[in-house]
């Protein structure tokens, strides 16, 4: 009887194990150490800061958790992101805000690629000794699969660009662009001296 008694609650209380909270620690994402007063918000939820230990305690069950503090970039991670016990701020810092790439000379990709010398695995072979019979080649695996996924790349490289004389669509934006830029140019020079007379 006494056995019974035990094992019913032990089936109770096994619930009740999983449902515990799980502690997680947050560090820097540089030098490795506990971080102080990070603001943990689960599901829209403030759960507190964290200790002078770095540790912060979530609930079991929620879908999202973000990590903020002043200095460092926020995080916002999932369930399943959280689950590995340690989670890492990085300092602001090392954060761009933006990058602008600006372009200063076009270049055309396929007149480049015409002027450059060939090397195509598919027709030309390394020269070997026999007349043509190389048995290094034939068992070569690397070259045949090299063989293979370069033809592959061909096939839908040319579907991609369809047509060989269609012209390239970047180019082709880049130049309706500077034309229309020339013509309100020139369209903003002729309202300029259209009133002065």
């Amino acid at each position: 009887m006494r056995r019974q008694v035990v094992l019913f609650l032990l089936l109770l209380l096994l619930p009740l194990a999983s449902l515990q909270a799980q502690e997680v620690l947050v560090c820097d994402g540089v030098s490795h150490f506990p971080i102080r007063d990070v603001l943990v918000i689960a599901d829209g939820k403030n759960i507190g800061l964290t200790t002078w230990k770095g540790l912060i305690t979530l609930p079991d069950t929620f879908q999202t958790a973000s990590f903020k503090k002043k200095g460092y970039a926020p995080e916002k991670l999932l369930r399943n992101e959280v689950l590995r016990d340690t989670v890492f701020l990085y300092p602001a810092e090392h954060y761009l805000d933006e990058v602008i790439v600006t372009g200063k000379q076009i270049v055309d990709g396929r007149e480049l690629l015409k002027r450059m010398p060939k090397r195509d695995i598919l027709e030309k072979r390394p020269p070997s000794g026999l007349g043509g019979f190389d048995l290094g080649l034939i068992l070569d695996k690397r070259y045949r699969r090299d063989r293979r996924h370069v033809k592959t790349l061909r096939e839908i490289f040319k579907k991609m660009d369809g047509l060989e004389d269609k012209e390239d669509p970047i180019l082709k934006a880049y130049r309706q662009t500077q034309q229309e830029l020339k013509a309100d140019s020139i369209q903003k020079k002729n309202e300029e001296k259209e009133p002065k007379r």
